[in-house]
């Protein structure tokens, strides 16, 4: 599978279909025969762990070769809303695709529903966020709680335990592993964003009281400021830095800047 000859043989296999798909008529009838071919490419493609920019612009490429053969075919606009959503550089390649299943699907909630998240937390636009949210809960069969949660994301914008409620949704809803593994991680950065928060802000709380800074966490809770120091999702410890922040010692480096205060 990893030898040169083989990449070229499928590469050329997908640029040919690719062709074809352009011009549907020389399918021959085969549309959703060719289809499928591509399909179980695209699957292939997006099954891979530890995809680079690369693999996103050959995944692009062959989910639009699919949904051009068969575009009645609601899975990969899906899957391309799902997958390509991790990348920052197919954003809108994954909001395309789902306002393609959006129109041709309009029954379907989870288009907009995907479209929300995507607004959310990789766009950081809690209005547009919200709006796409209020779409799918006017879908029948869409979760009741959706009108809530929207007006949540309206109303109170980058508040961490907004982006939790909306992430245990997503999560709940998952079925499939890789994408649920992606959401539990990011559910663990908001997570860690919310204590840096709180942490950062009892901080403050503290030197306006005290008249001095803290000399470490533990006097947060010895002061009355906050009752514990919260649990740090990856196992690690939250640390005060000499300047007044707070940092984690396991987490990814860099905070979410969507749910930074604007």
């Amino acid at each position: 599978m990893h030898g040169g000859g083989f990449a070229t043989g499928a590469g050329n296999r997908a640029s040919l279909l690719e062709a074809v798909s352009r011009r549907v008529e020389f399918g021959f009838g085969f549309r959703n025969l060719l289809g499928d071919i591509v399909w179980l490419e695209a699957v292939q493609v997006s099954g891979n762990r530890k995809m680079n920019r690369d693999d996103y612009d050959r995944l692009t490429g062959l989910l639009a070769t699919v949904v051009r053969f068969d575009p009645r075919f609601v899975v990969p606009y899906l899957l391309a809303g799902i997958i390509l959503a991790d990348s920052p550089h197919h954003t809108s390649s994954a909001l395309h695709f789902l306002s393609q299943g959006e129109q041709r699907f309009p029954s379907e909630w989870r288009f907009p529903f995907y479209t929300s998240y995507i607004r959310y937390f990789s766009l950081g636009d809690p209005v547009e966020g919200g709006m796409a949210l209020l779409r799918a809960s006017r879908i029948a069969g869409s979760p009741p709680h959706f009108p809530l949660l929207a007006a949540r994301m309206l109303s109170e914008g980058h508040r961490p335990e907004t982006a939790i409620a909306f992430l245990q949704n997503m999560i709940e809803r998952e079925a499939d592993p890789r994408r649920k593994a992606s959401l539990e991680e990011r559910m663990r950065q908001v997570e860690v964003e919310r204590d840096l928060q709180i942490l950062e802000k009892a901080v403050s709380e503290y030197d306006t009281r005290t008249g001095a800074p803290p000399s470490r966490l533990a006097d947060l809770v010895r002061s009355g400021v906050l009752p514990r120091i919260p649990e740090e999702p990856y196992g690690g410890k939250y640390l005060l830095m000499p300047d007044g922040q707070v940092r984690s010692s396991r987490a990814p480096e860099g905070r979410l800047k969507v749910l930074r205060n604007r």
